[in-house]
């Protein structure tokens, strides 16, 4: 039952989704942002300009990958780890978890006593169906978290209560799809998200003040004529508010962007992978297609990405041997390669760049919390 409970859940995924370069030269294809961010509040710390352009990227640009061994964590919480997501604030470890009994749970670290449940599921007032976290900067709330179904965004308060901010987020591009929004937070009323568009994927500013919405395209991430379903753009979404940077990481492509928002300019990462097979959404969500990028943990002084490298069913057919990992790349904010980490299990993550550590809930144990120490 495990065996296809795993083989179940890549499929669910993938349906419903987480050095030494050389310049391109002729094949460089900066692409500017469409404007810059409506919201000039945010406090824009001094930092090196993203260098824009098209690289191309060996698979050893990494030098070589430093394996890493999980310290398992007990915990008084019972639960699958399913849609799972993790952000670390202050001492609390908070986790959405799909279908669980409580949507929400918040752990201490790094000890991981659960500290409260809350958040039911359903359709109701104060009720949720997929949520998404959204990290917050600013000092008033732990995080947000975005509400999909209604578009909703709601503020996850230090005492572990939800209030809903005064806006609404846009309908999706595209009517008949799940909305697939992305969510990052810049302040209390700005907000940048990756969603699905006719033809591909692109990310947006929204900003509310003063009674005022404004919602905007800012950037197009779709780049084959080869490729227009959306299905071909799945991917990870991020940012680093105070360097005023975003990055985006695609599943179905070795391929990352980089966008500096102050400057109006882009990096594009490429990998010798080949690109994603020809196709529409259902052909491309194939699970006997390469997977690369699985998930995304955006950190102040680098950003984190989950990388697979290989087919669901080929994972899964590893998993029938007790087989488990997955690899972790790291880049700084200006999309240089920085080191790669191969991690001996797989499941959701987030990064701690305060404790310097990595914490993962396992897809494959009854006692899911790993903890990885990345010094």
């Amino acid at each position: 039952m495990l065996k296809q409970t795993a083989f179940y859940l890549f499929v669910f995924l993938i349906l419903f989704s987480a050095c030494n370069s050389k310049d391109s030269g002729s094949k460089q294809s900066e692409q500017p942002v469409v404007d810059s961010l409506a919201d000039k509040s945010t406090v824009v710390k001094t930092y090196p300009d993203l260098v824009p352009g098209e690289i191309e990227l060996e698979e050893d640009c990494f030098g070589e990958i430093i394996e890493l061994q999980g310290e398992q964590k007990t915990t008084d919480a019972i639960f699958e780890v399913r849609e799972t997501q993790m952000l670390v604030r202050d001492s609390l470890l908070i986790m959405a978890n799909l279908n669980s009994e409580n949507m929400f749970m918040a752990f201490s670290l790094p000890g991981f006593g659960l500290v409260k449940s809350f958040g039911k599921m359903g359709r109701g007032p104060g009720e949720f169906q997929y949520p998404q976290l959204v990290p917050a900067k600013n000092e008033d709330c732990l995080c947000y978290i975005y509400e999909k179904a209604n578009n909703h965004i709601f503020s996850l308060q230090k005492d572990l209560t939800i209030s809903a901010l005064p806006f609404k987020l846009t309908d999706s591009q595209i009517r008949q799809q799940i909305n697939d929004k992305q969510l990052v937070s810049f302040s209390s009323h700005e907000f940048v998200y990756a969603e699905s568009v006719k033809g591909g994927k692109a990310v947006f500013d929204f900003s509310f003040q003063n009674d005022s919405i404004q919602n905007r395209m800012i950037y197009n991430l779709s780049f084959s004529e080869k490729h227009q379903s959306w299905a071909s753009y799945i991917g990870d979404f991020g940012a680093n508010a105070g360097k005023q940077r975003v990055v985006y990481a695609y599943k179905y492509f070795k391929q990352l962007v980089f966008i500096d928002l102050k400057n109006n300019t882009s990096r594009s990462l490429k990998f010798n992978s080949g690109e994603a097979k020809k196709g529409n959404a259902v052909s491309i969500m194939s699970p006997e297609n390469t997977t690369h990028y699985w998930g995304m943990s955006a950190g102040n002084d680098f950003v984190y990405i989950l990388y697979s490298g290989r087919s669901p069913v080929d994972v899964t057919k590893e998993w029938r041997k007790k087989m488990y990992y997955i690899f972790v790349e790291k880049y700084d904010w200006n999309g240089n390669p920085v080191a790669k980490y191969k991690l001996d299990n797989w499941g959701y993550f987030c990064v701690d760049e305060q404790r310097n550590k990595l914490y993962l809930a396992s897809v494959n144990d009854a006692n899911p919390f790993f903890v990885y120490n990345l010094e």
